[in-house]
Formats: C-alpha cells, structure tokens, sequence
C-alpha cells in the first residue's frame, strides 16, 4: 500500500491515483490552486450575479444538485448567504426505490430550514 508523501492518504480509494513523486490528486491540486486570487474570482461572480436581477414571476436565481449530504448543503447555503440567490434545488435519485419515505421527510425538513 503506498501514501501520499504530503497528506497520508491511502492509495485504497477507488480511481485514486499517485503521481511520480508519490503525491495523491488531492495535494496536487491543491498545490496547483495555492497561488489563485480566490478573492478577485468572488467579486467576478458577484459582478455577474449583479448583471442578471431577477425578472417579476422568477422565484428563483439558480439551480443547485442536491443529495442531503455536507456538500450540496454547504453549496445551498454559500450560494444563499455569500450571494444573496435564492437557489432551487433539485434532486435526483437513481435508481428512486433506493430513497425511503423517512429519507426524503427528513432531507426536505432539512433543507427547508436552510432557505
């Protein structure tokens, strides 16, 4: 089993792959992003938020993939918080019987508490 020389992660997650160096995709990727200006790409997105009101009858800004999990949610509420959008979010579970009924009560009470 190998591990990644920056962060220790395992080479046992699946498509997961090691580069020469012995650096996990991960790190990698975060090495290539350190010197982005995450700060200057969020005032373009608010520039083009800003460009586009929403018209009379639209209820909502944006549509976001959602699965109940940590991430989508955090998606929904960044999009909801740091831009002011109110975004509809959408779900899509295939194949539908692996949902039960308790899932989807307990996913939309949580979401509806977000928005």
């Amino acid at each position: 089993m190998k591990y990644c020389k920056l962060c220790l992660q395992p080479d046992t997650r699946p498509n997961d792959y090691f580069t020469d160096e012995g650096i996990c995709v991960a790190c990698k990727n975060y090495n290539n992003n350190m010197h982005l200006d995450y700060s200057s790409r969020f005032r373009l997105l608010k520039d083009i938020v800003e460009k586009h009101d929403r018209t009379p009858g639209q209820f909502f800004d944006c549509i976001i993939g959602v699965s109940g999990g940590k991430d989508s949610t955090r998606q929904a509420l960044w999009v909801r918080d740091k831009l002011g959008l109110k975004p509809l979010l959408v779900s899509l579970s295939y194949p539908p019987h692996q949902v039960s009924k308790l899932g989807v009560v307990k996913w939309l009470k949580n979401f509806l508490k977000i928005l």
